[in-house]
């Protein structure tokens, strides 16, 4: 009789640092430790082998001890660029305690070789779904000899990737949950890493699978929202429009308990009968890359498919047909002069967006803006943990500090209570609401929190009522998403505010004393 080897292995997520994304400001409103779940350790969980025990520690949530570390046969730990930092700490503890420590995830496939990563007794490149990939891996830690680097064998079909572990979590530390219907986007955007990574052809779940994934969620008894974490959740329209009519009926036979956002190109509103179907099945908000208004830097950076597309008169459509508009913008293109700070300010004003993540361009590794960079001679050494202090990138028609300063007055604009709110009254006034959907008990405890910190307590308390009052005598039914939206827009003011601009402010304090010497 085959005897199986008894394995325990620790499975780690990273510590992500604040950022406009994290909402680390704002989660405590609602009871919550993090924003968002570590979807890829509980992916990889379900393919380890099954007589293995499995420990799951968040450091976003909870603290790992020594003892956790010594009690598993091989630690393994995935995470992203923004993580590299947390990453290092943990592959250092594990060495020190003379522990197997794997790394896979986005980080170790764009920067194998990067200095944090030197420890780490193994290195995993690519998906773990990949044909036999994690069996040759779950092998070799059962025979003790773990390779120093595992491959991909190419792009895996969806159809291997299994249900997550979703009960290895503590989901009640978690603001939402997550899953994934596909990986990859047909577009060529030179800065973008996602086709390094999971490629120009999109690849879908079945719509059997996505709806096994919910019915798992909805097993461990959460309610509330969900995101579709896809790089391009229409890089298939038709693929897509599939697992929506399977979303559809599954909320239906189950009491609608979720409320979906995911992430879309430009093209989306061009697709209303996909937007319809997204709005039947539960979507309320959708993320896009509108990038810039200017379409010369639209065509630099290969991103033709916004040049068919007027961004305010499409934020304005999805709206009105029931999905809220959030949107990704970028300054510093070859293309850019002092004057794209102001044009960009108009655009995100026009299009109403209040949620706007806007950065400095920066060259991921591995990208196809990187490497015409370096032949360029025009990569800078990252000096900063991301691009709120500097780009790495010299810009062309501007100098840094130039890009520096400019984009910390964009900042400050957008990001003062009036501007926000200003925004924010225009997008719920124009959104077509669908049902509320599930309200916890936590969320509803958040509102009273919400009027005394913001309404009596903050500098900004004028402009909050402005909002609340406004909406609650104009739009009475969509009180409860304004709430949201003024908790979400505490975290854009302390952030920008205490975070980002102080260390703008010391990055262009550098900047004139390297051009004094």
């Amino acid at each position: 009789m085959l005897v199986q080897k008894q394995i325990h292995v620790l499975l780690v997520s990273p510590k992500t640092p604040h950022s406009y994304w994290g909402g680390q400001l704002a989660t405590w409103f609602v009871g919550k430790k993090a924003m968002h779940i570590p979807l890829p350790l509980i992916t990889l969980a379900a393919l380890l082998p099954t007589h293995w025990s499995v420990t799951l520690v968040d450091l976003n949530i909870e603290t790992l001890s020594d003892a956790e570390i010594l009690k598993a046969d091989a630690v393994l730990l995935t995470g992203m660029i923004i993580q590299r930092d947390s990453m290092a700490e943990i592959i250092q503890r594990c060495r020190s305690l003379n522990r197997h420590i794997i790394v896979g995830g986005p980080f170790v496939s764009s920067s194998p070789d990067a200095i944090e990563l030197r420890e780490a007794t193994s290195l995993v490149i690519g998906e773990a779904e990949s044909e036999s990939l994690i069996a040759h891996i779950a092998s070799d830690i059962e025979r003790g000899s773990i390779q120093s680097r595992y491959l991909e064998g190419g792009k895996p079909h969806m159809a291997q990737s299994p249900i997550p572990r979703f009960d290895l979590l503590k989901w009640k530390a978690y603001g939402v949950m997550s899953i994934q219907t596909s990986r990859g986007c047909p577009h060529h955007c030179e800065f973008c890493n996602v086709r390094m990574l999971n490629g120009v052809t999109p690849r879908y779940k079945s719509a059997s699978q996505v709806v096994a994934e919910l019915q798992a969620i909805a097993d461990t008894g959460y309610r509330g929202n969900v995101f579709v974490v896809d790089d391009n959740f229409i890089g298939n329209k038709n693929v897509a429009k599939q697992i929506l009519h399977a979303i559809i009926q599954w909320q239906r036979d189950h009491g609608k308990p979720f409320r979906f956002y995911t992430e879309a190109d430009m093209r989306l509103s061009e697709y209303m009968d996909v937007v319809d179907l997204m709005v039947e099945a539960g979507f309320f908000a959708v993320f896009q890359g509108l990038e810039t208004p200017s379409a010369e830097a639209l065509k630099e950076t290969g991103k033709t498919q916004n040049l068919r597309v007027d961004a305010a008169l499409s934020a304005r459509l999805l709206r009105q047909r029931g999905l809220l508009v959030y949107g990704g913008f970028i300054v510093g293109f070859d293309t850019d002069d002092p004057s794209i700070f102001e044009r960009v300010r108009q655009m995100i004003n026009a299009c109403c967006i209040e949620i706007a993540m806007v950065g400095m361009l920066f060259a991921i590794p591995g990208t196809p803006l990187e490497h015409r960079l370096k032949r360029e001679g025009r990569l800078l050494e990252q000096r900063g943990k991301d691009g709120f202090e500097e780009t790495n990138i010299q810009p062309m028609l501007m100098s840094r500090l130039e890009l520096l300063q400019g984009y910390r007055k964009l900042l400050e604009s957008l990001y003062t209570p009036r501007q926000y709110f200003k925004r924010a009254y225009v997008a719920l006034s124009e959104w077509k609401q669908s049902s509320p959907g599930h309200v916890s008990f936590r969320e509803f405890l958040a509102v009273p929190i919400s009027i005394f910190l913001q309404g009596i307590v903050s500098k900004y308390r004028h402009h909050y009522w402005i909002f609340m009052l406004r909406t609650l005598f104009q739009h009475p039914n969509k009180l409860a998403r304004a709430f949201t939206t003024a908790i979400c827009g505490h975290h854009f003011f302390r952030y920008t505010e205490r975070v980002v601009i102080p260390r703008l402010r010391e990055a262009e304090a550098r900047l004139l004393l390297e051009e004094a010497a």
